[in-house]
């Protein structure tokens, strides 16, 4: 049987973790964190990450927005791009 960890016990193993390389020193809410903005940005579903994390969407929207915000700027760049690329004339607002 697995037991789960206490937060106590977790904050030490990762502490001991960021000791041992070159990771920088981390929260286990600042982990947390980035997990959820690195999945962000690589695409994951909202409603993907909500569940890992125990979270509602909304709440992702709520507090993760100014990266889905980011994401929206460097989608519209990117399809802009995308359309000079085959020759299109565009004028996306960005």
């Amino acid at each position: 049987m697995v037991l789960p960890l206490s937060a106590e016990r977790t904050k030490k193993i990762v502490d001991r973790i960021t000791k041992r390389t070159l990771i920088p020193k981390i929260t286990l809410h600042g982990l947390r964190h980035t997990h959820c903005t690195i999945l962000l940005h690589q695409g994951m579903n909202v409603k993907v990450i909500s569940e890992r994390l125990g979270n509602t969407p909304d709440m992702i929207y709520k507090v993760y927005g100014h990266v889905l915000k980011e994401m929206e700027t460097e989608s519209v760049a990117l399809f802009s791009n995308s359309l000079q690329l085959v020759g299109a004339r565009t004028r996306a607002i960005q």
